[in-house]
């Protein structure tokens, strides 16, 4: 009898949440039926479980290069083996960043798309995959991806966050209040916190990939709301005519939206102005943003993950 593996179950649960996701995956799928031709060079990066390979295949790939850095890729290849598919595969463990290709691809495709869109780190992939995969005229899934922001009142999620900047029986917690609030948290917004219009705040068509992303939204409020931070999500064209989003309320169950914590909230009302800034980095780890301007500015320094942070404070 086996023993208990929580990181197998956990694995297992992350990816058939995806799996199950019938407008994420359907999404992909017409995308690749429309784009892959017969005789097609593909390469997938972040194949997971390899659905997107095995798509792949079936729409006329000659070879698809499956690229997965996380052990899950011993359960893609019994199930490519499973659907006969796997003479077409050549499935490759590690960073994609780390491996070679040993023939230039017609089409990459990478579903590294994350909560806010580029927090998986896309831009990176994308760049690297051009640079050393990709024939010049290649196709690349998604076509364009944006990142869209909208400042958002949501007291129930901010009140965990607010709580580290209280003493706990007497003593003073704010060194970690200072990491919570600095670190990019992940939530499901509904459309009654939405209090300025949503925005692009920046994106990509993958043509030129940036080396960073950064912008700036002003608009007016859309009611009188205390504001808590700044809520981003996706919109992205997956191949002509074919878009996904998880705006809220979001459809995509397998995917949530990123909150970008203030330090204190600030208070917008119906009608006035008010402007925000977002950036992040190629990697999707470092995020900057802030509200306001002048001596009311509310500047954040965020990261993905509590241990980077901890980390960085070494």
């Amino acid at each position: 009898m086996s023993g208990y593996d929580g990181t197998a179950v956990d694995t297992v649960d992350f990816h058939h949440s995806m799996l199950a996701d019938e407008a994420r995956t359907s999404s992909f799928l017409r995308a690749i039926v429309g784009t892959v031709k017969s005789g097609d060079v593909v390469v997938d990066i972040g194949s997971g479980t390899g659905v997107l390979s095995l798509f792949a295949v079936r729409a006329g790939a000659s070879r698809v290069y499956s690229i997965e850095r996380e052990p899950v890729i011993a359960i893609a290849r019994e199930i490519a083996d499973r659907n006969g598919l796997a003479d077409s595969i050549v499935f490759i463990e590690g960073s994609s960043l780390d491996i070679e290709v040993p023939e230039p691809a017609d089409v990459l495709i990478t579903e590294t798309i994350g909560n806010t869109g580029f927090d998986e780190g896309i831009i990176t992939w994308v760049a690297d995959a051009k640079e050393r995969f990709l024939k010049p005229d290649a196709a690349i899934i998604p076509e364009q991806l944006d990142a869209v922001a909208s400042l958002v009142s949501v007291p129930r999620d901010y009140a965990p966050i607010e709580r580290w900047s209280q003493p706990l029986m007497t003593l003073d917690f704010t060194p970690l209040s200072r990491i919570v609030h600095n670190n990019v948290q992940w939530t499901d917004l509904s459309p009654a916190a939405i209090a300025t219009p949503p925005t692009v705040v920046f994106g990509t068509d993958f043509s030129d990939v940036p080396t960073s992303l950064r912008g700036r939204v002003c608009s007016e409020g859309l009611k009188d709301a205390v504001v808590h931070g700044i809520g981003v999500w996706f919109q992205s064209t997956l191949s002509r005519g074919i878009t996904i989003t998880n705006s809220p309320p979001t459809v995509v169950p397998s995917w949530a939206h990123g909150f970008l914590p203030l330090a204190e909230p600030v208070e917008v009302r119906r009608g006035e102005a008010v402007c925000f800034e977002v950036s992040s980095s190629a990697s999707g780890a470092e995020w900057r943003w802030s509200v306001g301007s002048g001596p009311t500015q509310s500047t954040n320094n965020g990261r993905l993950k509590v241990h980077e942070i901890m980390e960085r404070l070494d």
